[in-house]
């Protein structure tokens, strides 16, 4: 094989005959969804060290309904980061709350919690954070904080899964978690999926409703078929099916069954997985050391264990090459880079005119935005595909140099 004939993705669905097998069975039994969308939500809820899990089609909506069935009020402030995903931020603007951004550091990609506090207002009720290219947020420190100020902490891990900090499930430390089976993930749902982690009782029942349709059946599961659950209600006096009481403006968000039996495989190989991109990433970290001239490499949280989304770079401003040049280089020879996400997103089109808070600074997520470049560090990697990248980056800047 030569190097023409070598496709690196910057991201990867690796699956095999077990998962289908598993969507074939499913579609022998029944697609609704059912035992195993519950098995995999307390498998799920256990990685995150939560007593409930809610499934649903996206990471994205798991937010979006998460951060609903809080019911803060409307116009209250939400501190978060201002490099992130679009959906992380949009989840805070489509509940009419009012962002409020400070920067993250230098190069890993997280929250500086040292800016928190004095962007806290009486208006703040929540703090909001992704665990961005899978590298974990100082969890710990931030729950201190919303301790102090008594703030909701909500970690979005649409990233990574399994994760832990000094040894701790992620979720340790917040109200509620979010992650995502989308198809470029640690594992995915048969290419989507996404789940929201939570303790209260109360939070869980708004978020199946708001989950599906809003009606009333769908806080018992299975179990919405049973006469007692069905005919035990009324509308105005009218004895009505419980199956279409409608008692919030709900969407349908649910997630799939196939996806979840897909999952099931998935989560066999988590821990795989994980011990895979580590490795990955510390290959691309020994590699990327060598020209560090021009590169900042990325710095993983102290005591984390996580597995990375993707590498993350920063070229620097100093080095002789723009970014769109590297990115173009190794894209003609069938390398995928992305940029990081949304940059500032302060700065993005859908974004800047919004009412927010902002800190003073935000350099580093400015510094990311010009120069950060993602490459592959996932666990469909091989040999050939790492060295094929390697030495075309070494061909690259052969030429600048």
């Amino acid at each position: 094989m030569t190097s023409q004939d070598i496709s690196v993705s910057y991201a990867k669905t690796v699956y095999g005959q077990k998962e289908i097998d598993a969507v074939v069975k499913c579609l022998q039994e029944g697609t609704q969804m059912g035992k195993y969308a519950r098995e995999f939500e307390a498998k799920i809820a256990a990685l995150f060290d939560k007593k409930h899990c809610l499934y649903v089609n996206s990471g994205s909506s798991a937010l979006y309904i998460g951060m609903e069935a809080f019911g803060f009020k409307m116009g209250s402030e939400v501190i978060t980061p201002a490099l992130t995903f679009s959906t992380t931020v949009g989840c805070i603007v489509k509940n009419g709350l009012v962002p409020v951004f400070v920067d993250v550091g230098v190069s890993d990609y997280c929250i500086d919690v040292t800016k928190i506090e004095e962007m806290i207002s009486d208006k703040t009720v929540a703090i909001v954070a992704p665990n961005l290219m899978g590298n974990l947020c100082e969890w710990d420190k931030i729950a201190a904080i919303a301790k102090k100020y008594n703030l909701k902490v909500i970690e979005d891990s649409a990233d990574t899964l399994g994760a832990t900090l000094n040894g701790k499930s992620s979720g340790t430390w917040s109200d509620m978690s979010i992650t995502s089976f989308y198809g470029s993930h640690i594992i995915n749902c048969a290419g989507n999926g996404g789940a929201l982690c939570i303790n209260d009782d109360e939070q869980l029942r708004k978020s199946k409703l708001l989950r599906s349709w809003g009606r009333s059946s769908s806080i018992f599961d299975e179990k919405s078929e049973a006469i007692e659950n069905r005919f035990n209600v009324d509308i105005d006096g009218i004895k009505y099916d419980a199956k279409f009481v409608f008692e919030t403006i709900g969407y349908n968000l649910e997630g799939s069954e196939i996806g979840a039996a897909f999952g099931l495989k998935q989560l066999e190989d988590l821990e795989h997985n994980i011990e895979t991109r580590r490795k990955n990433y510390q290959t691309q970290t020994n590699f990327f050391k060598k020209y560090e001239e021009f590169f900042t490499l990325p710095q993983e949280t102290a005591n984390c264990r996580t597995g990375w989304l993707a590498f993350p770079i920063i070229i620097k401003d100093s080095a002789p090459f723009e970014r769109r040049d590297f990115q173009i280089y190794l894209e003609k020879r069938n390398i995928q880079t992305r940029v990081v996400f949304t940059g500032n997103i302060t700065r993005q089109p859908g974004y800047k005119n919004l009412e927010m808070r902002k800190a003073a600074s935000l350099d580093n997520s400015d510094n990311i935005m010009r120069g950060g470049v993602l490459l592959a560090c996932h666990h469909g990697l091989n040999g050939e595909m790492i060295a094929h990248m390697h030495n075309t980056i070494e061909e690259f800047l052969k030429t600048k140099i």
